[in-house]
């Protein structure tokens, strides 16, 4: 036997699917990040190697695309 008295770890503070025990000594899963989307996009200002922004033909600053996606 171990003592969990001290544990603090809750679903939510536990990543989506994995088992654990409160300090109680109830088995829990966990929903951390549970309501994120599956994927997003962020668009951001794309710089040269000095650092200054892009600009295309019109003199727009060019954006690129970051898309993160949850495997």
């Amino acid at each position: 036997m171990i003592d969990l008295t001290a544990d603090t770890v809750t679903e939510e503070t536990l990543l989506k699917g994995c088992q654990a025990h409160r300090a109680d000594g109830t088995i829990i899963i966990g929903t951390m990040l549970s309501g994120c989307p599956a994927e997003f996009i962020v668009e951001e200002e794309v710089f040269d190697s000095s650092g200054q922004d892009i600009q295309d033909e019109t003199g727009s600053v060019v954006k690129g695309r970051i898309k993160y996606q949850r495997v």
